[in-house]
């Protein structure tokens, strides 16, 4: 921030109200305060790396498979989008990333469950995932999808035992996870993508779109700020919705441009299944203008962001550019 900052400043709620940042500190304090701790992009996902390492799956006797399935899985390696994001807004706000790592982590763990199902015979059908063989190629179907349920009930467990703060705080965090990837959003996309979905317009594709992938992302963004001072803002949520329609837009892009090599699957899969995507339904440059069009928008609802919180977002800015430019 520039000069000396108020004690108090303002975002836009949710509700359009005005909500008060509490205890926002001059620049030199807040210089003090988190320039040693606060972290990068790459030092979040080290740390976040880290966390997951740790995660635990306590299982009976005759069971151990089960937990090793549940930990290759996790384990696979990836951008880690979801969890850091958690992280980052947190820390925008003025909040250690380590206050909000559980939450993160349970996060993490029901996406990984989504590529799980993903990858299935039933959906996908995809052989690789992340350049290794997808769980149920290792491990059978029956137990890839117990493996998925373990990850779901270890995310939940995470939230409402280990995740520091007020139980209520902790149950709101678990109401906006649970419907995010209800039937209100992420299953609810994925079925009407399997069921080959024929969406009318640009804005119905991308409602589609938002529910597979974007509800997801925005509650991760809500997460971090409740995390942080127990309320969502507009600004964020903004930064969170273009952002979940970029990293789609682009998903349409690498399928049909990307190499199998950085995909894990066939290039042109998408057009050869006749899915309606961004690419197969306005063609590669209009969908390219697209994502440039959003990446803006992110980069517009952090100067908003930045204008006002305490913390940094330049991580923020790194995942935004990361999502555009990424290869795979």
């Amino acid at each position: 921030m520039g000069e000396s900052t108020a004690a108090n400043v303002t975002l836009n709620g949710n509700n359009g109200a005005v909500a008060t940042v509490r205890s926002i500190p001059t620049a030199d304090r807040l210089q003090r305060e988190l320039g040693a701790s606060s972290l990068s992009l790459s030092d979040m996902l080290e740390e976040v790396e880290s966390a997951l390492g740790k995660v635990e799956f306590p299982a009976p006797s005759g069971a151990e498979r089960l937990a090793e399935a549940a930990r290759y899985a996790l384990l696979g390696g990836g951008k880690r989008v979801r969890p850091i994001l958690v992280m980052a807004c947190a820390q925008a706000l003025g909040v250690p990333v380590d206050r909000v790592m559980q939450t993160a982590c349970a996060i993490e763990l029901i996406h990984t469950n989504s590529l799980i199902v993903d990858d299935l015979p039933a959906m996908d059908n995809h052989a690789k995932r992340r350049g290794r063989p997808t769980l149920h190629r290792l491990y059978g179907d029956d137990i890839a999808i117990l493996a998925g349920c373990a990850l779901l009930s270890e995310a939940q467990r995470l939230i409402l035992e280990d995740q520091p703060g007020a139980a209520e705080l902790r149950n709101r965090l678990l109401r906006e996870v649970l419907e995010a990837t209800g039937t209100a959003g992420m299953v609810g996309g994925q079925f009407l993508d399997v069921t080959k979905y024929r969406p009318s317009d640009r804005d119905d594709l991308e409602r589609m779109q938002m529910l597979k992938t974007g509800s997801l992302i925005l509650a991760c963004v809500r997460c971090g700020t409740l995390l942080a001072d127990n309320r969502t803002y507009r600004a964020f949520d903004r930064f969170a919705e273009s952002l979940g329609s970029l990293f789609q837009v682009v998903d349409d892009i690498l399928d049909e441009t990307g190499k199998a090599r950085w995909l894990g699957k066939i290039p042109g899969s998408d057009r050869r299944a006749g899915k309606l995507t961004h690419v197969t339904m306005f063609g590669l440059r209009t969908a390219r203008e697209r994502a440039k069009e959003l990446h803006e928008d992110c980069l517009a609802s952090l100067e908003e962001i930045a204008s006002t919180v305490p913390g940094p977002v330049g991580p923020l800015r790194e995942m935004a550019d990361m999502v555009y430019r990424r290869e795979k």
